[in-house]
């Protein structure tokens, strides 16, 4: 039974209020209260056991896509469409699953239902560490020639789900990098003998010994907890499908014990166990197997660890679902393409000491970026978790895209702009259920470290409950609804019955206004009997307890009639009567004298003393502790309320996951709108043709942008159309006859990176779904962006920036394939030109000569001499492109010769003006001009330390002058002065001499 803590109530003390009557039997008679009795009735069932608690299946291609199998213990659970976990995580280095010991009191409780929704999100500490829990293990093996694989395995806790990755072979420490970006665990487990490269990898991003720095625990376990036989015999464990009876059993030869054929709940042998998961779990990927059972062996060890037996607190580590996913069933993006392209862009507190480990208290917020651009547009919780998971993971799946697509040019329909305003009033009701469920099932009625009524689980469940109804309705009322994905969805996913039941069981149960003024969860009048008994009692209790002390009063003597004050209720302590003290004494100055009866002192407090005599006694056994039984069954009948609550869980879950895609999709619909962005064509061919394209963030910080085209077409099998027997219209609105690869050259400043990233994102954006900024579009599949744009840099990486930029261009060369789309922006300037203008040379030439394979490349650099000297020559794959300018050398100023018209077109630049560049930008004039000349020479072939040991004229000049000097002073003759000279006029005679070799007359 969860347990809730009783509040300390005022005691109760006669007052010239009169109450509703008391019944009592004895000495005192008392009238009957005049509040009608209410009828009882049961309104509670028994539970729904956990192994018959199955979730609404939903099926889209998408699903398939993203989780090639769902399985969960006694149970099939099933697949919903964006079910890989990506939002951030706060973390704790202790685990607890406890709520707060300490609240706050009565009197700081919110008192209204808008406060309650301003702190939902604010969780508390201690119970929000387990539940944000997401605990990752690694391993990366060399395979030898065939390069490193990879395998991974994560948990949620929030979910109660375990993720195993289908091995990647050929991978390095960059996938581990997505997977730590896309996970965000709190925990990473590897183990003791994993490679130098990955444990200084993961090290490098972990917390210190004090929980600084990093983003996540790093712990190193057994290399026995990652073998593969260990991950099997822990999969196995876990019944992964295995319920109810088997129709067949099986068995082998290999198997050591054979079960009885009539016993039909046995699980069978091992082998034919191992077959079965084989059905749900692909057993080749040694690797991942092996993390997933490093995985639950920590759980298990946890859940031993923190735990008692039988603990409630421990199902927050229970596994419910298991689920295969690729990294490939989406388009591959890596971290350096998300920040190149500025996909996201977290920025983070400028103090250090605000900045959490993870999550909601790392101090970060998102930035300027194409996924700011949309998050501040979700209403919801989920809405924006949604809403990441497609940015983090755009989609490959057409079905999954034109649908996408279709929903957003639904909500953009003129017709349906007043019901949308009203749908997302409705949405901004809503709260994440996952959450609220998962507090439910632990008993905390609370949300937040701030306690009101408005707060509590039973207002987000009601509001739920009711803005889904009305959010249902809503949608099915807009005309042509039917024909919407998303609407369907949220019709069919939204269980009317159910949450309707949700919604009547809280408002017939709790008393919200009650539970305001009590400052605690209430249970309304009729719901039980045996309650409202009690309550109509304790209610009369100062009417009561005025008569009993009139009584008392009247079985004492008269002289000490006065210094009996009152008779008072203190819940847990029973009845009490009140009696002045002497100050001198400090003692009761009447304590039962001339009674037979023995008063008894309680405490003595605020000047009285309490004292328990036989009048007391009795009626404490005769009424008991009021308040306390009160709220013992106001406690039974919440749990009652919350079983029966969770036997609707799953309906529940599955209507906020719903709805939360539903948010996603109308903040994509609110920008798309707003921007006047229009749908691309989204196909399978491998085209990509893009009219009056413009870049998303640049133009809202210029006052005006020029939008630019861009066609392109990758390797294809049959060079015509993706798929056989698609014919050529219905394949490609666009020209096939397009290059695979386009280098681009151009001005600094011209904006060729620009032109790179807009490219990029519009395909980014279409394989959302989403629509892009461009007035036409044809985009064909695109499996993976690969980019080489920002060099990022860090002091815990040992490498160059050089080296940085090599290693993401030979990624680039083993992950590339025909459908993807490859940018490579100034690649070689690290390093000197001969060098980086070879290495540019050969990459090219290595994409361009894939043949059928070849990618899309797009290329922007300044190395011209390569184009010069014919090292790439165009052909039909290869095009030659630039940004052009308008020159003008004849203007007075070096600002105004150059203007950039930011335009793409066909050819080549003749040079990158980098001199008028360092004009414009406040370079001196003559170290400009004195650059030219060098230039020019260079240009000619010149020699350029020939050239820079050329005097000019005054140099000349001063040369000739020091050589005549040096002439004179050596044909003169200073051994000794002549005999005519006297030996005191020695040093004057030195003097006039060399007077005489600087005089203007011996130079001549």
């Amino acid at each position: 039974m969860p347990t809730y803590p009783r509040d300390v109530q005022t005691p109760f003390e006669p007052s010239s209020r009169m109450s509703a009557p008391f019944r009592m039997t004895g000495g005192i008679t008392l009238p009957q209260s005049q509040t009608p009795r209410p009828r009882q009735r049961p309104i509670f069932s028994s539970p729904i056991p956990r192994n018959r608690q199955h979730l609404h299946q939903t099926s889209s291609p998408s699903s398939r896509l993203r989780a090639a199998s769902t399985i969960g213990p006694r149970s099939i659970t099933p697949i919903y469409e964006s079910s890989s976990p990506l939002a951030a995580r706060a973390h704790r280095s202790r685990l607890s699953l406890r709520p707060p010991s300490v609240r706050p009191p009565a009197a700081d409780q919110a008192s209204d239902g808008e406060q309650g929704e301003q702190d939902i999100d604010t969780l508390p500490e201690e119970s929000s560490d387990v539940m944000n829990e997401i605990i990752m293990a690694i391993d990366m093996r060399d395979r030898g020639p065939k390069g490193s694989t990879l395998g991974c395995a994560y948990y949620i806790v929030l979910e109660e789900a375990l993720y195993l990755l289908e091995d990647v072979a050929m991978a390095g420490v960059d996938l581990v990098e997505t997977l730590l970006l896309h996970a965000q665990p709190t925990t990473v487990l590897i183990s003791a003998r994993a490679s130098e490269s990955l444990s200084q990898f993961l090290a490098s991003g972990s917390q210190d010994v004090n929980g600084n720095r990093g983003a996540y625990i790093l712990r190193n376990l057994n290399s026995v907890d990652f073998r593969y036989e260990t991950g099997t015999n822990k999969l196995l464990e876990l019944c992964l499908g295995m319920d109810g009876p088997q129709s067949m059993l099986y068995t082998t030869v290999v198997d050591d014990v054979v079960p009885e054929i009539a016993d039909h709940h046995s699980r069978g042998s091992r082998q034919g166990q191992l077959m079965r998961l084989a059905t749900f779990v692909n057993l080749n990927s040694h690797l991942t197997i092996g993390c997933a059972g490093a995985v639950l062996t920590d759980i298990q060890r946890r859940r031993t660890t923190h735990y008692l037996p039988n603990d409630p607190d421990a199902l927050a580590f229970e596994i419910r679902s298991v689920q295969m996913f690729s990294l490939f069933n989406s388009m591959f993006v890596n971290a350096d393409t998300l920040v190149s392209l500025q996909i996201m862009q977290p920025e983070y507190h400028p103090n250090s000491l605000q900045r959490g480990p993870t999550g909601s208290t790392s101090g970060a917020k998102e930035g300027l970026s194409v996924y700011g651009l949309f998050s501040h547009l979700a209403a919801t919780p989920q809405g924006k978790l949604k809403l990441r998971r497609m940015f983090l993971q755009p989609s490959i799946d057409i079905q999954v895209i034109h649908e996408r697509q279709m929903s957003i040019s639904f909500f953009l329909r003129p017709s349906n702009a007043d019901a949308l305003c009203g749908i997302g009033r409705d949405l901004r009701k809503i709260k994440d259920m996952k959450y609220i469920v998962l507090l439910l099932r632990k008993g905390i009625d609370s949300i937040g470290r701030k306690i009101s009524v408005g707060n509590s689980v039973w207002a987000m469940l009601q509001k739920f409950a009711a803005y889904s109804i009305q959010l249902r309705e809503s949608l099915r009322s807009l005309p042509g609804a039917e024909m919407v994905g998303i609407v369907r969805k949220v019709i069919e996913v939204i269980d009317l019955f159910q949450i309707r039941q949700v919604g009547e069981l809280i408002t017939e149960t709790i008393d919200f206004e009650q539970s305001v003024e009590r400052g605690r969860t209430a249970i309304k009048q009729g719901v039980d009997a045996d309650l409202d008994e009690r309550k109509r009692n304790y209610d009369g209790m100062e009417h009561f307890l005025a008569r009993v002390i009139t009584t008392l009063r009247s079985t004492i003597p008269e002289w000490a009639r006065k210094y009996l004050q009152n008779c008072i209720f203190f819940p847990q302590l029973g009845f009490l009567t009140v009696v002045s003290i002497n100050p001198q004494t400090g003692k009761g100055n009447y304590d039962g004298e001339g009674l037979s009866d023995t008063w008894e002192c309680m405490f003595v407090a605020d000047g009285s003393a309490y004292y328990k005599n036989r009048q007391m006694k009795e009626m404490d056994e005769e009424f008991g502790d009021s308040y306390c039984m009160i709220i013992d069954r106001e406690i039974e009948i919440i749990h009652q309320l919350a079983v029966t609550i969770l036997e609707r869980e799953a309906a529940i879950i599955a209507a906020s996951e719903v709805l939360g895609e539903l948010d996603s999709l109308l903040a994509l619909a609110t920008l798309c709108g707003r921007n006047k962005w229009t749908a691309p064509i989204v196909n399978d061919t491998n085209i990509l043709h893009i009219v009056g394209g413009r870049h998303p963030l640049q133009e809202l910080v210029t006052p005006s942008f020029i939008p630019n085209d861009c066609s392109m077409a990758g390797g294809t099998k049959n060079n015509v159309h993706e798929q056989e027997g698609t014919s050529i219209s219905e394949a490609s609105d666009g020209p096939l006859d397009s290059p695979s690869t386009v280098i681009l050259t151009g001005p600094n400043h011209s904006g060729k990176s620009v032109y790179l990233k807009q490219v990029a994102i519009i395909v980014y954006l279409a394989h959302i779904g989403c629509f892009v900024p461009a007035e036409h579009a044809e985009i064909g599949l695109t499996d993976r962006i690969l980019t080489r744009i920002a060099t990022r840099e860090s002091v815990a990486r040992s490498e160059s920036a050089f080296a940085t930029d090599l290693r993401q261009v030979a990624f680039t060369m083993n992950f590339a394939t025909r459908k993807s789309l490859i940018i490579i922006d100034e690649f070689g300037k690290g390093t000197n030109s001969q060098d980086g203008a070879g290495l540019l040379t050969a990459a090219i030439d290595h994409f361009t000569n894939l043949g059928a394979d070849r990618p899309k490349l797009l290329v922007a650099t300044h190395f011209h001499e390569i184009l010069n000297d014919n090292f790439i020559a165009e052909s039909a794959n290869l095009q030659f492109a630039h940004m052009e300018i308008h020159m003008d050398l004849d203007a007075p100023t070096t600002q105004d010769q150059v203007t950039y018209l930011y335009q793409f077109v066909p050819g080549r630049s003749i040079s990158s003006f980098g001199t008028r560049c360092a004009g414009m930008n406040g370079v001196d004039q003559a170290i400009v001009e004195r650059a030219e000349s060098f230039i020019l020479q260079i240009e000619h072939h010149e020699d350029l330390e020939v050239a820079c040991s050329k005097l000019s004229e005054d140099e000349a000049q001063q040369l000739g002058t020091a050589e005549a000097i040096a002439r004179a002073f050596l044909e003169e003759d200073f051994s000794q002065p002549p005999k005519t000279v006297p030996a005191s006029e020695a040093n004057t005679w030195y003097r006039r001499k060399l007077e005489k070799i600087l005089s203007s007359d011996s130079l001549v």
